[in-house]
């Protein structure tokens, strides 16, 4: 059956209706339940000025040493008969350690003093040849005196002859002495030696310490070529001596005073330059990283250290008194303090902006830019010298204090921790109760 064109055209008009609806009614929908919300404005964190310490600081990571090594050695070659000493046994300055056999060493000691001896005794007849001579030529000198008051002669005088013969007779005995006396010399400085290398059989401590290590044993052939070696980091306190090291060889015993440690660091060349003598450092032991042990810069390596095109000076650091539980060998983590602001106004760094010698930071609650002027800059606070004052408060640019977007920012000593670096409206720097000086970096 064939319907005809008016009712064709009703039904179209119909499905147009509905498709109509239907889209309709999928639009609201989405709107109703699919619609996104709109995002909220983003509202920066800010934090009040604050008043306290502002420190600058370098770090490196270093080693704990002792202040004072030594590797001794025999003086002399010779078969080990004795070793005296143990690892971990305490010694005293000059305290024997080990002993070589002194048989060889006696030998050539008694052949110099028999040569001394002789020396001597040639000395002895020397001095009796000379007093002789001396004598033989006064007499004649009194001959011939005496001849010159008689008839002069024209041809000499036997008298005259003898005198002569004696003047020649006190000149060689002169000599001879001298010789002599010489070759007593040369003895007596072998006897020392002698006696010097029997001394040497006793390897003695050249410092006062603990045997770290100990590299001989009896029957070992002990060298004399093998230089001993010591290294003296610095005095106790905060006075620093020099340090000096001798060749590096490795000592019959290694002996370390373990009573005196000291940390021995590397700073890069641009730190390197920030760092003096008797400035304040803090000491980090990553055994013990809840710990912070101050310790004083003692000196600074006027030469420097290149290691694969990094170009480092070495630093060394003492303690005031020594650290408890540390060890030598241990790792640690140093920081100096490079510059320091007491009772300053500070804000975190976070919150500057610069634009080549220009600083700004936003003011908060909408109060415009402002320019400020900067002393001293620690790795998270930043002091300031004029710009501010501790009623203002400022935007975080980055929204933490000390760290990126999205890092937990922290405050300082005895301030509150941002997470996830949304300190809000009401972030705060840290403030000692009563107003007091607070450290922070």
């Amino acid at each position: 059956m064939v319907l005809p064109r008016s009712r064709i055209r009703g039904l179209n008009a119909v499905n147009v209706i509905l498709v109509a609806i239907l889209l309709a009614i999928a639009v609201t929908a989405y709107l109703i339940f699919f619609r996104p919300e709109p995002q909220a404005a983003a509202v920066r964190p800010a934090v009040q000025v604050a008043r306290g310490e502002v420190t600058s600081t370098v770090s490196s990571s270093g080693t704990l040493q002792s202040s004072q090594t030594a590797s001794p050695q025999f003086a002399t070659s010779g078969t080990v008969t004795a070793v005296l000493v143990k690892v971990g046994q305490v010694v005293a300055k000059n305290a024997a350690i080990a002993r070589i056999d002194p048989a060889p060493a006696q030998r050539e000691l008694r052949i110099a003093q028999q040569n001394q001896i002789a020396a001597a005794n040639s000395v002895t007849a020397a001095e009796e040849t000379l007093a002789e001579a001396e004598e033989a030529a006064e007499a004649e000198e009194e001959a011939e005196a005496a001849a010159a008051t008689a008839t002069p002669s024209p041809q000499p005088t036997q008298t005259q002859a003898q005198a002569q013969q004696g003047g020649v007779s006190v000149t060689s005995a002169t000599a001879s002495l001298a010789r002599a006396r010489a070759d007593k010399e040369q003895a007596d400085q072998a006897v020392e030696a002698a006696e010097d290398a029997v001394a040497a059989t006793t390897l003695r401590a050249p410092i006062g310490g603990t045997i770290i290590a100990v590299n001989g044993e009896v029957g070992s052939q002990a060298s004399s070529s093998q230089a001993s070696s010591s290294q003296g980091s610095t005095a106790q306190g905060s006075t620093a001596q020099g340090s000096t090291e001798s060749a590096a060889a490795t000592g019959f015993v290694e002996i370390a005073n373990l009573s005196s440690l000291v940390v021995t660091a590397s700073f890069p060349e641009a730190d390197a330059l920030k760092i003096k003598a008797k400035q304040s450092a803090t000491v980090v032991l990553n055994a013990a990283p809840d710990t912070n042990l101050p310790a004083t810069l003692a000196e600074v390596s006027p030469t420097p250290t290149t290691t694969n095109g990094v170009v480092s000076y070495a630093a060394t650091f003492t303690f005031a008194k020594k650290p408890a539980q540390a060890r030598i060998g241990q790792t640690a983590t140093v920081s100096v303090v490079t510059a320091k602001a007491a009772n300053a106004l500070y804000i975190p760094t976070t919150a500057i902006t610069t634009s080549g010698t220009t600083h700004t930071v936003t003011l908060a609650d909408g109060g415009g830019s402002r320019e400020v002027t900067l002393g001293v800059r620690g790795d998270s606070f930043t002091q300031v010298t004029s710009g501010l004052t501790e009623s203002d408060r400022v935007e975080l640019i980055q929204g933490a204090i000390g760290g990126g977007t999205g890092q937990t920012g922290q405050l300082g000593q005895g301030g509150r921790q941002g997470q996830q670096g949304q300190l809000g409206q009401q972030g705060q720097l840290p403030q000692q109760p009563g107003g007091g000086v607070v450290r922070v970096r």
